[in-house]
């Protein structure tokens, strides 16, 4: 019998500082089980880096990310 999990789709707009603290939480992203996320956009300059993404996934594992 299969379980029932419900999914969750998110969209969140992130800010950072630069492009290698955006790197590193985006890579880190990947490392939550059961998460899958999308950039919609992106724009990267010399003073910030700006993501829209959309994370789905089990509710509990969204949640976490």
């Amino acid at each position: 019998m299969a379980r029932n999990t419900a999914c969750e789709t998110v969209r969140v707009e992130v800010r950072f500082r630069n492009a290698g603290s955006a790197g590193s939480c985006l890579a880190q992203l990947t490392k939550i089980p059961g998460v899958l996320f999308h950039i919609l956009r992106g724009r990267v300059t010399a003073r910030e880096a700006v993501y829209q993404l959309e994370l789905t996934g089990r509710d509990v594992s969204v949640n976490e990310a």
